[in-house]
């Protein structure tokens, strides 16, 4: 399940890092790869990104103006800012009555977080270690 984990982490890495080689050179791509003119980043995407990268920052903050911080893994702040992104998406794609399609992304980006939860959380961390 780590390994899993691992690769789908690595993809996710490939795939961001060619978003943004391709946004340096005025080629823009939504999730999962379609090739979209400048300026035509649908609302309610974009917005769905910005409110989850806002809170999870202010959730990190918080954490650390109530001195409740503790030294934390990146794969942490990116499980954060998934599920974030799913609870604002649900709720801005419910809100701005989107295409059900549109609802696969988050069913998608849903599972990915579950695999994430699974492979690093330690109690089951145990169960796939090797013996």
């Amino acid at each position: 399940m780590r390994l899993f984990a691992k690769l789908l982490v690595a993809a996710m890495v490939i795939w961001l890092l060619s978003v943004v080689i391709c946004g340096l050179f005025g080629v823009s791509i939504q999730f999962p790869f379609t090739l979209i003119e400048e300026g035509e980043i649908a609302y309610h995407r974009w917005q769905t990104l910005r409110i989850a990268l806002f809170l999870t920052v202010a959730y990190y903050g918080l954490q650390y103006v109530l001195d409740l911080t503790k030294e934390v893994y990146p794969i942490n702040f990116v499980k954060v800012y998934i599920f974030n992104m799913c609870v604002v998406g649900l709720a801005l794609f419910y809100r701005l009555d989107v295409h059900r399609e549109e609802y696969l992304v988050l069913a998608f980006w849903l599972l990915f977080l579950a695999i994430l939860n699974i492979a690093t959380t330690n109690r089951y961390r145990r169960l796939f270690k090797k013996k």
